[in-house]
């Protein structure tokens, strides 16, 4: 167990040396902020963490990521609706 948590402090503390968490950290922000890059890769990981085959795991989470954006447009007209009937509320 000693040996396990040394080695885990040599990989943590080279990667920090080298910059390797601000590049992670750097990429992840950038997929946070499009619904279909974090739909693709969400679906991705949870499906072969499920243990799904990995050409089917690849197969549905593009065609997640595709209806993500259908899904936007839903919420996006849902919120236009509310917006509207809030503001007849509040006259």
């Amino acid at each position: 167990m000693v040996g396990i948590a040394m080695l885990i402090m040599i990989v943590a503390t080279t990667a920090v040396h080298l910059g390797l968490p601000d590049a992670i950290a750097k990429v992840i922000s950038k997929v946070v902020q499009c619904h279909k890059c974090l739909t693709f890769w969400l679906t991705l990981i949870v499906l072969t963490l499920l243990g799904t085959n990995i050409f089917i795991s690849a197969l549905l989470s593009i065609f997640a990521a595709f209806v993500s954006n259908w899904f936007a447009l839903l919420l996006n007209a849902l919120f236009k609706l509310y917006n509207r009937l809030w503001e007849r509320l509040n006259k």
